[in-house]
């Protein structure tokens, strides 16, 4: 392929509902620059991506529904992904997915997809590789994961050379500030936030693995030295009976408020003084980094890729997962000490937006294509020109 010539590009995901790696499709669908790249998205027929596939086709993009291989012996996927790769004929497949759902987008990629590079991006943790996933990883000719620690899993345990793995993170953008703002005061005002009763934001799904009832516990200790706050929990899932009766069994009831799932997390983020992920696992999760976008300061439990982005004591704390008297130490410390709470959270999105924004997550992967390709450098500035620059200073 010569650097002049359109990039055929196929975008692939295997799961049957919504989340991060659909987001970054989107991202990578709508900002690629169509004077380069021809896109077509392969999404699962699932009824939640319906409105995923709508809104790439009203952007031009050319999407296929392709029901995800249920396994090795599913000889009907199997047929369909080969009849539709035969029809895409991409120079460029780009898997995405947490490790459960990758196998189901395209097992044996190289494979299935003959001369094309294939690129699979893992979205979450790989706590345990399964065989199906070791062998479509180990069949790609790059591998991306969001944070340091996951890559370095992957290379350990599939035995990969370096440079077939890199990592490259989520992103976030600021959001609209004056459409984001009057929810955000509505919501300050229905929770009777003031100057001297801050309110602590997390948003994440209800599960054990979250760490919620380890912040109740943290809270409780803080509502016991006197500390006047307010907290909101965005989000749902299977917890949520338990810890609504924990909160009201810890005399929190008032001061921990569940909203549920919000119909857009902007305006919340932007109501908080501080944002709070107490999580047992993670990767990177992109609620963190819309949070500091905003300017938010982040207490976090120190797991998983968040110490990629968050410098304990610059951007906000971070505490041994499990460990309610580090993270009731850490809020303590915000509620105190406003002011350096408030620059946490500037040196929070001055960071985001130097490193972690969509634009630059495109770029990232950008490069990791024009590499594939031997196109390494080149970088066109408009539909007939291509200029050799350096990818690193865009």
């Amino acid at each position: 392929m010569t650097a002049t010539e359109r990039v055929n590009l196929l975008l692939a995901q295997g799961a049957d509902t919504i989340g991060t790696a659909e987001r970054v499709i989107w991202e990578l669908a709508t900002r690629l620059p169509a004077t380069r790249y021809t896109i077509r998205a392969w999404l699962s027929p699932a009824a939640a991506l319906d409105e995923l596939a709508a809104s790439l086709g009203e952007r031009g993009v050319e999407v296929e529904r392709i029901p995800g291989i249920r396994s090795k012996w599913d000889v009907r996927g199997q047929a369909a992904v080969w009849a539709a790769m035969r029809r895409a004929r991409p120079a460029i497949v780009h898997l995405h997915g947490a490790a459960d759902d990758l196998p189901r987008a395209l097992p044996s990629g190289a494979r299935l997809a003959g001369a094309a590079p294939v690129i699979a991006s893992v979205q979450g943790s790989v706590a345990a590789l399964s065989p199906e996933l070791a062998v479509a990883l180990r069949a790609a000719d790059a591998v991306t994961a969001v944070c340091t620690p996951v890559a370095e899993a992957l290379r350990q345990a599939l035995a990969l050379p370096r440079a077939a793995t890199r990592v490259v993170p989520n992103g976030a953008d600021p959001g609209d500030e004056i459409e984001e703002l009057p929810a955000a005061r509505q919501l300050r005002e229905r929770l009777h936030v003031g100057p001297f009763r801050p309110l602590w934001v997390t948003a994440t799904r209800l599960e054990p693995e979250k760490g919620h009832d380890v912040l109740l516990e943290a809270l409780a200790l803080l509502h016991g030295r006197g500390l006047a706050f307010v907290v909101a929990l965005a989000g749902d899932g299977s917890c949520r009976p338990a810890l609504e009766r924990r909160a009201a069994e810890l005399g929190l009831a008032k001061e921990v408020h569940f909203l549920g799932q919000v119909e857009s997390l902007g305006p919340v983020l932007r109501a908080a003084d501080a944002f709070v992920l107490p999580s047992r696992a993670e990767t990177l999760p992109l609620t963190v980094l819309e949070a500091m976008v905003r300017g938010r300061s982040v207490v976090a439990s120190e797991v998983g890729g968040i110490g990629d982005v968050v410098e304990d004591g610059v951007h906000g704390y971070l505490v041994p997962a499990g460990d309610a008297e580090a993270l009731a130490a850490a809020l303590e410390n915000l509620h105190q000490k406003s002011d350096r709470a408030h620059r946490m959270g500037q040196r929070a999105e001055e960071r985001v937006r130097s490193g972690w924004t969509w634009e630059r997550v495109v770029d990232a992967y950008e490069v990791v294509y024009d590499e594939l390709l031997g196109l390494a450098g080149f970088v066109p500035e408009d539909a007939g020109e291509i200029t050799r620059v350096d990818r690193g200073a865009r």
